[in-house]
């Protein structure tokens, strides 16, 4: 986990928000983000403002223009490593630039959802066993979590991108692509066709050269 994009993501929005999940037993483990995305604290003391901000660099100017807040982690969210009716995505769809963010999408069972690239930066370092899992509040609301192997690296919330008009951006690229790709291909059968017809000797004679053309009758 690369906790210095995680402060780089709350920067971004100037919002710090540090959560507190209590586990069984009374134990505390604490979470950072923007208010898009979560990432857990793990092996750190418990944190609150003041040391956040120690820990992060952020000058006192840099903290007045942002929002800190230190509160429980929403009751809707599943923290837990694995939770019931999950699912697996696997998706390889091209991320897409929508409105200055490099969204990436994902197929759930309610259609496909899109979450910003930018939040799975801190887990790039997990990037050879990293997975993502579709998971749903009891109210039917989709959410996205990240595991590291087994283990919950991240919650991210999609974006509210599905526009009429943002599809038919999509499908215009779609469709230029596709008059790209067959020009392509014309263009290499052509180039092809013509090294075909290098390779032959003029000298040689054609099976099928007609009759008439050496004087003789068909």
């Amino acid at each position: 986990m690369k906790l210095k994009k995680v402060a780089a993501l709350c920067s971004r929005q100037g919002v710090f928000r540090l959560c507190d999940e209590v586990r069984e037993g009374g134990e505390v483990r604490q979470w950072l983000g923007d208010g898009v995305a979560l990432y857990p604290l793990d092996g750190l003391p418990l944190l609150d403002d003041d040391n956040l901000c120690t820990m992060f660099d952020i000058t006192e100017k840099k903290r007045k223009k942002c929002s800190f807040r230190r509160v429980e982690v929403p009751e809707y969210l599943c923290l837990d490593d694995w939770e019931q009716g999950e699912r697996c995505l696997h998706d390889d769809w091209p991320t897409v630039e929508y409105n200055g963010f490099v969204v990436k999408p994902l197929s759930t069972r309610e259609g496909i959802v899109f979450i910003q690239n930018a939040y799975l930066a801190p887990l790039e370092d997990m990037a050879d066993y990293l997975q993502l899992f579709e998971r749903r509040t009891a109210s039917g609301r989709t959410y996205i979590v990240a595991k590291n192997g087994l283990e919950l690296t991240a919650v991210i919330m999609p974006m509210d991108t599905i526009k009429m008009g943002f599809v038919d951006k999509l499908e215009e690229l779609a469709r230029m692509c596709r008059l790209t790709v067959n020009a392509m291909e014309e263009r290499e059968r052509r180039e092809q066709e013509a090294r075909l017809a290098a390779i032959v000797d003029p000298g040689q004679k054609d099976l099928f050269e007609n009759d008439q053309a050496a004087g003789g009758e068909t």
